[in-house]
């Protein structure tokens, strides 16, 4: 009886042991999943966000640029001023 109670004994060890590994494994499966869940969540608001700079890019190509549009961005963006214009800057914190 003790030669049959070692295989048996040896079976089911080897048996938890397989069922261990798999419970350890699919818990290990389970967290990669959700942790890619979260990455392509955060990418597709990335994706989101892109895709609405483009169009809003794609809108300001799409403008004509005007003499207007020229002296504004000269003036706001570079700095520059008329000839004979004066710029009054005013530090003084409201």
């Amino acid at each position: 009886m003790s030669r049959r109670t070692k295989p048996n004994m040896i079976l089911k060890l080897a048996f938890v042991c397989v069922v261990g590994f798999l419970v350890v494994s699919v818990i290990n499966l389970q967290t990669t999943l959700n942790d890619l869940r979260a990455d392509l969540a955060e990418n597709q608001a990335k994706v989101t966000a892109l895709e609405d700079d483009i169009t809003e890019l794609n809108i300001k190509l799409s403008t004509p640029i005007s003499d207007e549009y020229i002296e504004r961005v000269a003036r706001e963006q570079l700095g520059y001023r008329m000839p004979g214009e004066i710029i009054f800057y005013n530090d003084i914190a409201e």
